[in-house]
């Protein structure tokens, strides 16, 4: 019996050095929420960070009764601003979600953007949240995998509560990917789920977990913040419960480990396809 994907461990750079942002969103209020992007984006380049994090529908927030009005495209006011940042800064950003119109339809979109500020993936949230948020009344799921080659390997794309979805994460690291970049507007009320869930991950796929949340309360909830990035034997390098002021959580990543991890537990040799097999069925 063979394994389903052929895992690769290697990336083309070692080293990385990512930012994650978190802050109070206010719904509704676009330019006040890319106005305070665009200063810890700049902060976070100050740093030296590579690559930058943003939490979901971190323009709009979850004003969803008034998507007629909020929402965009990828040549709006939102995408625009990523892309000039990305490009000025030399980075990477994996720019949270917004709240994207295409033709009659919504979806929760993550826009990923090199560091010559061009779009190079697009993901629309899977798992819509159906208890108090009603995504699903004002979303459309998407139907695509999200993942990305970056100069640091194969990264994978799930957002807030596609976490919970353990077959999903699998599907992207048995795909190669080596990271997953999670933004969230997870609340604080099931906090602890937030962290352990990060963390599992990580260390059931034997993968780096950079989990992107927001801070402060509006009327769909209070939110923690309590971003995190947990290496593949889930080791916390930044973040977790005492995170919760709205700012800059940097991390330094180094995918050198990943062979010898996976060499002293290999859970990807010794996946029996009989056992668990996933295909896309599942999800």
């Amino acid at each position: 019996m063979t394994n389903m994907i052929n895992v690769q461990d290697g990336a083309q750079r070692d080293k990385l050095r990512a930012a994650l942002i978190q802050f109070d969103i206010q719904p509704g209020q676009t330019a006040h929420n890319e106005n305070t992007v665009q200063r810890l984006v700049e902060k976070s380049a100050e740093l030296g960070a590579e690559l930058v994090v943003l939490p979901e529908l971190w323009n709009v927030g979850y004003a969803l009764r008034n998507l007629a009005e909020l929402a965009q495209n990828t040549q709006g006011s939102s995408a625009r601003l990523l892309a000039k940042m990305a490009r000025e800064y030399g980075m990477y950003i994996f720019g949270g979600t917004i709240a994207e119109k295409k033709g009659d339809k919504y979806y929760n979109t993550a826009l990923i953007f090199n560091d010559k500020g061009d779009i190079i993936h697009k993901y629309r949230k899977l798992h819509l949240f159906p208890n108090g948020l009603e995504e699903d009344k004002y979303f459309t799921a998407g139907d695509d995998w999200g993942l990305v080659q970056t100069p640091w390997g194969l990264f994978g794309v799930a957002v807030c509560y596609d976490l919970r979805f353990q077959a999903l994460i699998q599907n992207l690291a048995l795909r190669g990917a080596n990271t997953i970049v999670l933004p969230a507007q997870w609340p604080t009320v099931r906090a602890d789920h937030w962290y352990l869930l990060n963390q599992a991950r990580a260390i059931e796929n034997q993968i780096f977990v950079l989990g992107c949340n927001r801070t402060g309360h509006d009327a769909s909830g209070k939110y923690p913040g309590c971003s995190v990035v947990v290496d593949p034997l889930g080791h916390v390098l930044a973040g977790g419960p005492e995170a919760k002021d709205a700012g800059v959580l940097l991390a330094d990543l180094d995918y050198s480990r990943m062979s010898s991890i996976r060499q002293s537990i290999p859970v990807y040799n010794d996946r029996k396809r009989i056992v668990d097999e996933i295909d896309d069925s599942q999800l």
